[in-house]
């Protein structure tokens, strides 16, 4: 069995070479041009293609059709990337190899306050307070199931939906109705993961097992729709889209 990476509840000191190494990896994730410079501090990118932007936009509408994109991010953190990346070689040497562990595209809907302290410490599972399916952290395949379930005690009303890169190898069912999960602070056995029956949610309760690729800020369906469909850009990938303040702006890139 491979040594667990610590859990932390933040991204501990780390080398420079390993964050260069990191950010290498990220940029290629990421699919941005071989002279991108990218440093360890910036850790939002506002700029994307056209082609991109219409990519998630697909995306976050396929599970949330009334979901209007008001922005979308990047998100450039190396150290927490390439701490993900070392996670997912511990899971998959102690898991039968490369196939043992899937590599799932998830959902977490939180505050925007939220989301940007989660840059720093992750999304950390100590300070879950609701635990229908486990007391970690709640994914889910909708985005419109994670928006209606997402935390509304607080008067602050602005949301955004983290895309997540989710580890998953083992998984348990929790069955809610018999309230398994309000007690569960560790899965059982070699578990990473804990689901709802229907498949809809997943839990996870290691630092590291998830890395947040875009944040998408939105509104409700009584919000301006979105603008990603300019036509004169239909056709050209090397077109960014970006916003100045409250102005949205098309950018030509050669």
């Amino acid at each position: 069995m491979a040594k667990m990476t610590q859990s932390h509840g933040y991204i501990p000191p780390l080398s420079t070479r390993f964050i260069n190494h990191a950010m290498a990896l990220l940029k290629r994730r990421h699919n941005y041009p071989p002279n991108t410079k990218l440093d360890a501090i910036t850790q939002l990118d506002g700029n994307l293609k056209i082609k991109e932007v219409r990519r998630i936009r697909r995306e976050v509408r396929d599970t949330f059709p009334d979901c209007y994109i008001n922005w979308i991010d990047k998100v450039n953190v190396p150290g927490m990337y390439g701490m993900y990346l070392l996670r997912k070689e511990e899971m998959q040497m102690d898991n039968g190899g490369v196939d043992g562990v899937e590599e799932m595209m998830l959902y977490h809907v939180t505050l925007t306050s939220s989301a940007l302290n989660s840059l720093k410490s992750c999304l950390d599972w100590r300070r879950t307070q609701r635990s229908r399916y486990g007391r970690g952290v709640s994914f889910s395949d909708s985005i419109e199931y994670a928006d209606y379930h997402a935390n509304n005690s607080t008067s602050e009303g602005n949301r955004v939906i983290m895309m997540c890169s989710v580890l998953v190898a083992k998984t348990y069912e929790v069955n809610h109705k018999l309230n398994e999960g309000q007690n569960l602070i560790v899965p059982p056995g070699m578990v990473d993961t804990t689901v709802s029956r229907d498949g809809c949610v997943y839990v996870k309760y290691n630092d590291f097992e998830f890395y947040p690729l875009h944040l998408v800020y939105y509104g409700s369906n009584d919000s301006e729709d979105d603008d990603y469909e300019n036509d004169d850009y239909e056709y050209d990938d090397n077109s960014y889209y970006y916003r100045v303040g409250d102005f949205h702006i098309y950018h030509q890139y050669y």
